[in-house]
Protein backbone atom coordinates (compact mmCIF):
# COMPACT_ATOMS: atom_id res chain seq x y z
CA UNK A 1 0.00 0.00 0.00
CA UNK A 2 1.11 3.64 -1.09
CA UNK A 3 1.23 6.34 1.17
CA UNK A 4 -1.34 9.24 -0.27
CA UNK A 5 1.62 12.31 -1.04
CA UNK A 6 3.94 12.68 -4.85
CA UNK A 7 5.73 9.93 -6.38
CA UNK A 8 6.86 9.16 -9.53
CA UNK A 9 5.93 6.61 -11.75
CA UNK A 10 8.30 5.33 -14.33
CA UNK A 11 7.04 3.62 -17.38
CA UNK A 12 9.66 1.42 -19.14
CA UNK A 13 9.99 -0.74 -23.07
CA UNK A 14 12.46 -3.16 -23.39
CA UNK A 15 14.57 -2.68 -26.33
CA UNK A 16 15.83 -5.53 -28.14
CA UNK A 17 17.94 -5.60 -31.51
CA UNK A 18 19.24 -2.08 -31.15
CA UNK A 19 22.77 -1.26 -29.92
CA UNK A 20 23.50 2.23 -28.07
CA UNK A 21 23.96 4.53 -30.77
CA UNK A 22 20.26 4.93 -30.67
CA UNK A 23 21.09 6.47 -26.78
CA UNK A 24 22.73 9.47 -29.36
CA UNK A 25 18.40 10.10 -30.00
CA UNK A 26 18.08 11.24 -26.30
CA UNK A 27 18.29 15.48 -26.72
CA UNK A 28 15.55 14.95 -29.14
CA UNK A 29 13.58 12.34 -27.34
CA UNK A 30 13.87 14.60 -24.09
CA UNK A 31 12.19 17.20 -25.30
CA UNK A 32 9.27 14.74 -25.45
CA UNK A 33 9.45 13.92 -22.58
CA UNK A 34 11.21 10.14 -23.15
CA UNK A 35 14.87 9.06 -23.24
CA UNK A 36 16.81 5.68 -23.84
CA UNK A 37 18.42 4.29 -21.27
CA UNK A 38 21.18 1.76 -20.93
CA UNK A 39 21.41 -0.28 -17.80
CA UNK A 40 24.20 -2.75 -16.92
CA UNK A 41 24.01 -5.80 -15.65
CA UNK A 42 24.21 -4.86 -11.96
CA UNK A 43 21.97 -2.12 -12.08
CA UNK A 44 19.01 -4.46 -13.47
CA UNK A 45 19.88 -6.90 -10.54
CA UNK A 46 19.44 -3.82 -7.62
CA UNK A 47 16.49 -1.51 -9.88
CA UNK A 48 15.17 -4.09 -12.11
CA UNK A 49 14.70 -7.23 -11.46
CA UNK A 50 10.85 -7.51 -10.51
CA UNK A 51 10.29 -7.78 -14.25
CA UNK A 52 11.79 -11.13 -14.29
CA UNK A 53 9.78 -11.98 -11.35
CA UNK A 54 12.83 -11.58 -9.28
CA UNK A 55 12.07 -9.85 -5.69
CA UNK A 56 14.28 -7.09 -4.91
CA UNK A 57 16.63 -7.87 -2.39
CA UNK A 58 19.96 -6.26 -1.21
CA UNK A 59 21.19 -8.70 0.80
CA UNK A 60 22.27 -11.61 -2.71
CA UNK A 61 25.10 -12.55 -3.15
CA UNK A 62 26.30 -11.49 -6.88
CA UNK A 63 27.86 -14.84 -7.76
CA UNK A 64 27.96 -14.28 -11.27
CA UNK A 65 30.40 -12.28 -12.77
CA UNK A 66 28.72 -11.40 -16.85
CA UNK A 67 29.41 -8.81 -19.80
CA UNK A 68 33.07 -7.54 -20.32
CA UNK A 69 33.00 -4.95 -17.54
CA UNK A 70 32.35 -8.01 -15.32
CA UNK A 71 29.52 -6.78 -13.63
CA UNK A 72 27.88 -9.21 -10.81
CA UNK A 73 24.23 -10.41 -10.94
CA UNK A 74 22.64 -13.04 -8.91
CA UNK A 75 21.76 -16.56 -9.96
CA UNK A 76 18.24 -16.09 -8.88
CA UNK A 77 18.16 -13.64 -11.73
CA UNK A 78 20.96 -15.00 -13.84
CA UNK A 79 18.46 -18.08 -13.51
CA UNK A 80 15.43 -15.99 -14.38
CA UNK A 81 17.29 -14.34 -17.38
CA UNK A 82 18.13 -17.58 -18.71
CA UNK A 83 14.18 -18.93 -19.14
CA UNK A 84 13.14 -15.52 -20.42
CA UNK A 85 13.00 -15.21 -23.99
CA UNK A 86 14.72 -13.69 -25.45
CA UNK A 87 17.04 -12.88 -23.03
CA UNK A 88 17.95 -16.51 -22.27
CA UNK A 89 19.12 -16.75 -26.45
CA UNK A 90 21.59 -13.90 -26.12
CA UNK A 91 22.56 -14.28 -22.81
CA UNK A 92 26.53 -15.08 -22.09
CA UNK A 93 29.63 -14.00 -21.05
CA UNK A 94 29.42 -10.35 -23.66
CA UNK A 95 25.91 -9.27 -22.72
CA UNK A 96 26.59 -6.10 -20.59
CA UNK A 97 22.88 -5.27 -19.83
CA UNK A 98 19.43 -3.66 -21.74
CA UNK A 99 18.25 -0.85 -23.51
CA UNK A 100 15.38 0.71 -22.14
CA UNK A 101 12.78 3.54 -23.24
CA UNK A 102 11.93 5.05 -20.38
CA UNK A 103 9.21 8.39 -18.81
CA UNK A 104 8.96 9.27 -15.52
CA UNK A 105 5.59 10.68 -14.46
CA UNK A 106 4.60 12.52 -11.27
CA UNK A 107 1.72 11.83 -9.58
CA UNK A 108 -0.27 13.02 -6.53
CA UNK A 109 -1.64 9.81 -4.74
CA UNK A 110 -4.75 10.15 -2.79
CA UNK A 111 -5.42 6.44 -1.94
CA UNK A 112 -8.77 6.57 -4.06
CA UNK A 113 -9.61 4.63 -7.34
CA UNK A 114 -8.52 7.37 -9.80
CA UNK A 115 -4.92 6.61 -8.92
CA UNK A 116 -5.34 3.68 -11.36
CA UNK A 117 -7.31 4.91 -13.59
CA UNK A 118 -4.51 7.85 -13.92
CA UNK A 119 -1.90 5.62 -14.04
CA UNK A 120 -3.69 3.61 -16.47
CA UNK A 121 -3.98 6.55 -18.59
CA UNK A 122 -0.42 7.77 -18.09
CA UNK A 123 0.96 3.84 -19.00
CA UNK A 124 -1.27 4.22 -22.49
CA UNK A 125 0.11 7.42 -23.25
CA UNK A 126 3.87 6.29 -23.11
CA UNK A 127 2.43 3.02 -24.94
CA UNK A 128 1.25 5.17 -28.18
CA UNK A 129 4.34 7.13 -27.51
CA UNK A 130 6.28 3.80 -28.21
CA UNK A 131 5.03 2.15 -31.10
CA UNK A 132 5.16 5.53 -32.64
CA UNK A 133 8.59 5.94 -32.13
CA UNK A 134 9.37 2.40 -32.95
CA UNK A 135 7.71 2.77 -36.32
CA UNK A 136 9.42 5.78 -37.18
CA UNK A 137 12.82 4.03 -36.43
CA UNK A 138 11.71 1.51 -38.92
CA UNK A 139 10.61 3.54 -41.54
CA UNK A 140 13.95 5.25 -41.42
CA UNK A 141 16.26 2.07 -41.71
CA UNK A 142 16.37 -1.35 -42.01
CA UNK A 143 16.60 -3.30 -38.70
CA UNK A 144 14.58 -5.36 -36.25
CA UNK A 145 14.05 -2.56 -33.73
CA UNK A 146 11.53 -3.95 -31.52
CA UNK A 147 9.61 -3.63 -27.93
CA UNK A 148 9.37 -7.11 -26.09
CA UNK A 149 7.97 -5.97 -22.94
CA UNK A 150 6.02 -2.42 -21.40
CA UNK A 151 5.94 -1.64 -17.83
CA UNK A 152 6.16 0.68 -14.92
CA UNK A 153 7.79 1.44 -11.68
CA UNK A 154 6.75 3.07 -8.73
CA UNK A 155 9.23 5.19 -7.12
CA UNK A 156 8.62 4.50 -3.61
CA UNK A 157 8.25 0.48 -4.04
CA UNK A 158 9.81 -0.23 -6.88
CA UNK A 159 7.35 -2.72 -7.66
CA UNK A 160 6.42 -3.49 -11.16
CA UNK A 161 2.40 -1.89 -11.69
CA UNK A 162 0.78 -2.64 -15.13
CA UNK A 163 2.84 -4.21 -17.78
CA UNK A 164 1.98 -5.68 -21.32
CA UNK A 165 3.97 -8.06 -23.60
CA UNK A 166 4.61 -7.43 -26.66
CA UNK A 167 6.01 -9.77 -29.36
CA UNK A 168 9.52 -11.62 -29.01
CA UNK A 169 9.98 -13.95 -32.34
CA UNK A 170 14.04 -13.74 -31.68
CA UNK A 171 15.38 -12.19 -34.85
CA UNK A 172 18.63 -10.93 -34.81
CA UNK A 173 20.70 -8.34 -36.27
CA UNK A 174 21.14 -4.60 -34.32
CA UNK A 175 19.46 -1.25 -35.30
CA UNK A 176 22.85 0.87 -35.41
CA UNK A 177 23.08 4.73 -35.95
CA UNK A 178 26.39 6.38 -37.64
CA UNK A 179 26.23 10.44 -36.50
CA UNK A 180 24.75 11.31 -39.65
CA UNK A 181 21.35 9.58 -39.67
CA UNK A 182 21.34 10.29 -35.78
CA UNK A 183 21.21 13.99 -37.01
CA UNK A 184 19.16 13.23 -40.14
CA UNK A 185 16.46 11.28 -37.80
CA UNK A 186 16.47 13.43 -35.00
CA UNK A 187 15.07 16.09 -37.70
CA UNK A 188 12.25 13.63 -38.92
CA UNK A 189 11.35 12.80 -35.36
CA UNK A 190 7.68 13.96 -34.30
CA UNK A 191 6.13 12.82 -31.21
CA UNK A 192 2.82 11.62 -32.60
CA UNK A 193 3.15 10.39 -36.24
CA UNK A 194 0.18 10.97 -38.66
CA UNK A 195 -0.80 8.91 -41.35
CA UNK A 196 -2.85 9.88 -44.20
CA UNK A 197 -5.77 7.60 -46.35
CA UNK A 198 -3.65 6.63 -48.64
CA UNK A 199 -0.39 5.38 -46.18
CA UNK A 200 -2.86 3.84 -43.48
CA UNK A 201 -3.05 0.57 -44.53
CA UNK A 202 0.06 0.40 -45.91
CA UNK A 203 1.41 1.29 -42.51
CA UNK A 204 -0.31 -1.35 -41.22
CA UNK A 205 1.29 -3.94 -43.22
CA UNK A 206 4.77 -2.75 -42.85
CA UNK A 207 4.37 -2.85 -38.91
CA UNK A 208 2.86 -6.39 -39.32
CA UNK A 209 5.95 -7.66 -41.06
CA UNK A 210 8.26 -7.49 -37.94
CA UNK A 211 5.91 -10.12 -36.41
CA UNK A 212 5.97 -12.68 -39.44
CA UNK A 213 9.06 -15.56 -38.75
CA UNK A 214 8.72 -16.83 -42.19
CA UNK A 215 11.07 -14.35 -44.95
CA UNK A 216 8.06 -15.86 -47.62
CA UNK A 217 5.31 -14.25 -45.86
CA UNK A 218 7.27 -10.97 -45.17
CA UNK A 219 8.16 -10.37 -48.99
CA UNK A 220 4.76 -11.06 -49.80
CA UNK A 221 3.38 -8.78 -47.21
CA UNK A 222 5.59 -6.26 -48.82
CA UNK A 223 4.22 -6.67 -51.88
CA UNK A 224 0.73 -5.89 -50.40
CA UNK A 225 1.99 -2.58 -49.20
CA UNK A 226 2.78 -1.04 -52.26
CA UNK A 227 -0.57 -2.63 -53.84
CA UNK A 228 -2.35 -0.45 -51.54
CA UNK A 229 -0.40 2.47 -52.50
CA UNK A 230 0.13 2.36 -56.14
CA UNK A 231 -2.44 0.18 -57.69
CA UNK A 232 -6.28 1.29 -59.12
CA UNK A 233 -7.63 -1.94 -60.42
CA UNK A 234 -7.04 -5.31 -61.82
CA UNK A 235 -5.19 -4.41 -64.66
CA UNK A 236 -1.12 -4.18 -65.32
CA UNK A 237 -0.71 -4.40 -61.22
CA UNK A 238 2.98 -4.94 -62.07
CA UNK A 239 3.47 -2.53 -64.65
CA UNK A 240 1.80 0.39 -62.12
CA UNK A 241 3.59 -0.46 -59.31
CA UNK A 242 7.02 -0.72 -61.02
CA UNK A 243 6.74 2.19 -63.23
CA UNK A 244 4.72 4.52 -60.37
CA UNK A 245 7.48 3.48 -57.60
CA UNK A 246 9.97 3.82 -60.03
CA UNK A 247 9.10 7.60 -60.68
CA UNK A 248 9.74 8.11 -56.66
CA UNK A 249 13.32 6.36 -56.80
CA UNK A 250 14.43 7.59 -59.84
CA UNK A 251 16.50 10.99 -60.80
CA UNK A 252 17.42 10.15 -64.63
CA UNK A 253 15.79 8.09 -67.33
CA UNK A 254 18.82 5.65 -67.04
CA UNK A 255 18.01 4.91 -63.45
CA UNK A 256 13.86 4.63 -63.85
CA UNK A 257 14.74 1.53 -66.60
CA UNK A 258 16.83 -0.12 -64.04
CA UNK A 259 14.38 0.90 -61.11
CA UNK A 260 11.50 -1.06 -63.22
CA UNK A 261 13.37 -3.61 -64.06
CA UNK A 262 14.09 -4.67 -61.04
CA UNK A 263 11.04 -3.84 -58.94
CA UNK A 264 8.60 -6.10 -61.95
CA UNK A 265 11.24 -8.81 -61.18
CA UNK A 266 10.45 -8.74 -57.43
CA UNK A 267 6.79 -8.09 -58.07
CA UNK A 268 7.24 -11.51 -60.23
CA UNK A 269 8.52 -12.92 -57.28
CA UNK A 270 6.03 -12.54 -54.82
CA UNK A 271 3.26 -13.94 -57.83
CA UNK A 272 5.76 -17.00 -57.86
CA UNK A 273 5.72 -17.27 -53.75
CA UNK A 274 1.68 -17.23 -54.24
CA UNK A 275 1.32 -20.02 -56.58
CA UNK A 276 3.53 -22.17 -55.06
CA UNK A 277 6.51 -21.98 -57.33
CA UNK A 278 9.77 -22.31 -56.84
CA UNK A 279 11.53 -19.60 -55.44
CA UNK A 280 15.10 -18.57 -57.48
CA UNK A 281 17.04 -15.91 -56.39
CA UNK A 282 17.70 -15.27 -52.47
CA UNK A 283 14.90 -14.68 -50.43
CA UNK A 284 16.83 -12.65 -47.56
CA UNK A 285 18.61 -10.23 -49.62
CA UNK A 286 15.58 -9.56 -52.14
CA UNK A 287 13.15 -8.85 -48.90
CA UNK A 288 15.91 -6.18 -47.92
CA UNK A 289 15.93 -4.89 -51.04
CA UNK A 290 12.24 -4.97 -51.33
CA UNK A 291 11.34 -3.68 -47.90
CA UNK A 292 14.13 -0.05 -48.18
CA UNK A 293 11.67 0.57 -51.49
CA UNK A 294 8.55 0.48 -49.54
CA UNK A 295 9.46 2.79 -47.39
CA UNK A 296 10.72 4.85 -49.50
CA UNK A 297 7.12 4.85 -50.95
CA UNK A 298 5.38 5.04 -47.76
CA UNK A 299 7.58 7.99 -46.89
CA UNK A 300 7.18 9.36 -49.97
CA UNK A 301 3.36 9.31 -49.91
CA UNK A 302 2.65 9.74 -46.22
CA UNK A 303 2.14 13.60 -46.55
CA UNK A 304 -0.64 15.69 -45.12
CA UNK A 305 -4.34 15.48 -47.68
CA UNK A 306 -2.28 13.48 -50.52
CA UNK A 307 -4.99 11.27 -51.56
CA UNK A 308 -4.11 8.37 -54.92
CA UNK A 309 -5.85 10.31 -57.32
CA UNK A 310 -3.07 13.18 -56.54
CA UNK A 311 -0.65 11.17 -55.96
CA UNK A 312 -1.23 9.52 -59.81
CA UNK A 313 -1.73 13.14 -61.15
CA UNK A 314 1.62 13.99 -59.80
CA UNK A 315 3.46 10.90 -60.68
CA UNK A 316 2.10 10.79 -64.29
CA UNK A 317 3.30 14.49 -64.97
CA UNK A 318 6.61 13.35 -63.87
CA UNK A 319 7.63 10.34 -66.21
CA UNK A 320 10.58 10.10 -67.88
Amino acid sequence: MINSGKYTFESYAIVLNADRTVLKLNPTLEKFGYKFQWVDASELEANFSEIFNVPKANDRPLTIMIGREWKGISHELHNALVHTPPFGQILHMEFPGILLLRKLTDFNVTGDTMDFIIEQTEFKIFHDFANDLLLQLRLFKIGEIRFSQFFNITSETRQVGLRSTGISIGARGDYTLTDSAVEELSNKLVAKYEKNNLTELAIQNFSIVYDLPDGRLRFITLVTCLESLFNLGKDQIAHTISRHLSIILSNSKEQFKENYKQIKKLYNMRSSIVHGGEYKGDIIQDYLELSNKVRAAINFCNVPDLTKEKLFEDLNSRGF
